[in-house]
Parts: structure tokens; sequence; C-alpha cells
């Protein structure tokens, strides 16, 4: 398995596992009806269009030719963000490959190119009911942020999302 800079002809693998992950993860905890909506197509034009732009940044892991897992990462977007602290926008991992390591190689690459971009922390933002992301965050060393919550509605579901932070200067 290896790590690379993402190009456009991988929008589509992207996007694939982009919503095979989320039904997978989030089985139970998003109403079903709303992880069926979930399109591939409109997916793909939106990493496309990402990849083009360059922001965020998006890393693929690649085993044996074929894209097992992805991250975006970039300048934290929340409102009043200080300059130095970047976010880790998405990070996702093909269900047949979690607890496999593709997820920590995709978060060092993520971190690496973070600091040398001259952020000094990483944020990002949970579900509070995704246990399996959060037990992964904690063992990379992120600390929830109980203060920062925020409040999303999908499907007709009210969702609590948690903000994670970790210092990576030095």
């Amino acid at each position: 398995m290896h790590v690379e800079r993402a190009k456009l002809e991988d929008a589509h693998a992207i996007s694939e596992i982009h919503v095979l992950t989320w039904r997978a993860v989030y089985e139970g905890i998003v109403p079903a009806d709303y992880l069926a909506t979930l399109s591939v197509e409109k997916r793909e034009t939106l990493w496309r269009d990402s990849i083009a732009k360059g922001t965020p940044e998006i890393w693929v892991a690649k085993l044996e030719g074929r894209i097992i897992g992805w991250v975006a990462s970039g300048p934290c977007r929340d409102n009043s963000a200080n300059p130095q602290v970047g976010e880790v926008w998405a990070i996702y991992v093909a269900p047949s490959h979690w607890s496999s390591g593709v997820g920590r190689a995709l978060w060092l690459t993520a971190r690496k190119r973070l600091q040398q971009h001259g952020y000094k922390s990483v944020s990002l933002w949970v579900l509070a009911e995704n246990s399996r992301a959060i037990k992964f965050y904690l063992a990379a060393g992120f600390a929830p942020d109980f203060s920062s919550t925020k409040e999303l509605t999908l499907g007709g579901k009210t969702l609590k999302e948690v903000r994670y932070e970790v210092e990576i200067d030095g």
C-alpha cells in the first residue's frame, strides 16, 4: 500500500468509497432513507472539483493500483478559526480495509502536509455517535473539545458533532 496525491481520474473511486463508507459507518445512526439517497455521481462532481482546485488537498491510499482510502485536509473551515489551525475535512477507508493501518497512513500523510503548510494544530468534526471514528482519532492523539459542538439534521434526524483537536507543532 502507498499514499499519493489524488488525480482527477481518482474522483470516481474516491466517491465510491465515500458513499460505501457512509452507508457502513452510519447504519443505525443516520436514517436509512437518507443513506439510500447518497449518490456516487454527485459526490464525484464535488471531489473532481476539489481535486482540480487543490483545496482541500486529497491523498489516496492505493493497494495494487486500486484506491482503498483517502483523506482531505486543508485550512480550518470554521468561521473564527485561527489561521494556524488546519483541518481534516474527511478521511474514509473502504470497509474491507478497516483496522489495517490505511487510516493511520492517510492521517500521517495529512499531518505531514499540514505541518509543511505551517499549521500548528489540526481540528476535525465527528458525529458523537460515530464510535469507530472516535476510537481512531483518540488513538491518533486527538482530544475532544466538548465546548465546541454543533447540530445538523440528516434525513429528518438531528445529530450532534463534536470538534476534536491535536497539536502538530514539532
